[in-house]
């Protein structure tokens, strides 16, 4: 699991969405950022968790007429259990939401609403708004506006001069008509994989009394999508009527999601935290797999080491524990030991670009040049799969870089910078690929999209 620190341009970004997203809407505010590192928002990048939220999304995507592979799924690192959509086509999820339901029902019920929103156009201008930013930046926006407005100024954005009503209203609230089409197309989609709506009721009833709270108070959640008794109530009565109403998870979607939960609690929340939560007299796989993450940040790597070995004799085809394996020797200076089950995992799953970029790293890093062409070939194909692992970009500039290939190390610099938002270190960098690529190559070709993008970024921010 990567938790990766945000891109320091992030703040800076979030404030332009936002200047022009209120110039958008007519909203006469004043907009102040405070830049605190300790409240920057970092997206989280897991395997696992990825495939799980796919799992879950890509038949309800579907069912919804949209292309699975056009819609970005992110991982939001937050305490407050929050959904959202913006920026075209991107579904967020925070962790804390993930951490709270405990079945992939509800889970499926969230993300069923949420494609709602897409399919039926809600917020479209915010979404025109933001296409094109970066996802940090996106996340950065909602979240501290939203947190704005909930009272809390300090953890990025601050509304004033009465404006903050208007700002909700137009770009952070659905109304309560977008809410009812959202949701009963949620379970129009439910009910077309054959799926129960039951999730999405438990999911609203656990908000259900919070409309009384202050606002300060409720989960964002329920800020951007406003509850009532009579919404509850029409969802209960067409999930009851629904021939799917009574239809269970499978056992091994429930036992994926649990083991999905103790890994991302371990990893998010303090050690000690995570040790009280889950003692060692808690057997349960969830809890062995938080502890794991618990003692690896805890730096107690044996006790780490044993939790984990023990995980993989019970289910040595678990792709995912051997990833772990990995990481806890390779974050722990163990580099040539991480090769191994780093090597198992993508042997297991060679499907998922993450476990290669997992894999590539280790080999990098041991600077072994044996190891270089394979690290070359699994980053060559992990950021064709998936481009926005910005680690995987970093490494393969150093494969290339190790392989001579000096135009196409700048290259891949300029790609990390251009998808982290960082749009001048981009230029910079593929300017330098230009002059070490063959004129009219794939890559420099790339490298003068770059350019132009930069430089099309200056004009309108100017």
């Amino acid at each position: 699991m990567h938790l990766p620190p945000s891109p320091s341009t992030i703040l800076k970004n979030a404030r332009q969405i936002v200047l022009f997203l209120l110039f958008l809407l007519g909203a006469q505010t004043a907009i102040a950022f405070h830049s605190t590192p300790a409240k920057a928002v970092s997206l989280i990048r897991d395997a696992e968790i990825e495939r799980i939220l796919r799992g879950y999304a890509t038949p309800i995507f579907a069912a919804a007429g949209l292309n699975p592979k056009a819609v970005n799924i992110y991982l939001v690192r937050d305490n407050n259990i929050n959904a959202f959509v913006a920026g075209g086509q991107n579904v967020f999820f925070t962790t804390e939401l993930l951490l709270k339901f405990d079945s992939p029902a509800e889970i499926k019920g969230v993300i069923a609403h949420e494609v709602g929103h897409i399919a039926g156009g809600h917020l479209a201008r915010t979404r025109d708004a933001l296409t094109g930013a970066s996802a940090t930046s996106i996340a950065a926006f909602i979240l501290g506006v939203g947190a704005a407005i909930a009272g809390q100024p300090d953890i990025g954005v601050g509304i004033l001069a009465g404006g903050s009503h208007v700002a909700q209203r137009n770009f952070l609230t659905y109304s309560r008509t977008q809410e009812a089409s959202a949701d009963q197309a949620a379970l129009s989609y439910l009910e077309i994989i054959g799926e129960s709506g039951q999730g999405l009721v438990e999911v609203l009833q656990s908000f259900g009394n919070q409309e009384a709270l202050n606002v300060k108070n409720q989960d964002p959640f329920v800020r951007s999508h406003p509850l009532s008794r009579d919404r509850i109530g029409a969802i209960e009565r067409r999930v009851k009527a629904s021939p799917y109403y009574e239809k269970a998870e499978p056992q091994e979607a429930i036992e994926a999601h649990l083991r999905m939960q103790g890994k991302l609690y371990g990893f998010v929340k303090r050690p000690d935290q995570t040790l009280r939560k889950f003692p060692p007299s808690d057997t349960s796989v969830k809890a062995r797999y938080a502890r794991v993450a618990a003692y690896h940040l805890a730096s107690n790597e044996t006790a780490a080491h044993q939790e984990i070995a023990a995980l993989i004799a019970e289910d040595p085809r678990n792709p995912y524990y051997h990833e772990l394996q990995g990481q806890i020797y390779f974050e722990h200076g163990h580099v040539q030991k991480a090769i191994a089950p780093y090597a198992k995992s993508v042997e297991l799953a060679p499907e998922e670009p993450l476990l290669r970029v997992n894999l590539a790293q280790a080999m990098l890093a041991g600077e072994n040049p044996e190891y270089n062409a394979a690290a070359l070939e699994n980053l060559e194909w992990a950021m064709r799969q998936d481009p926005e692992i910005l680690i995987g970009w970093h490494q393969l500039a150093i494969a290339y870089a190790r392989n001579d290939q000096n135009g196409m190390a700048s290259l891949a610099s300029a790609e990390r910078y251009s998808r982290a938002g960082a749009r001048q270190e981009a230029v910079l960098h593929a300017k330098r690929a230009l002059h070490n690529l063959p004129e009219g190559s794939p890559g420099w070709l790339r490298a003068q999209d770059i350019i132009e993008t930069g430089k099309s970024n200056r004009k309108q921010r100017g």
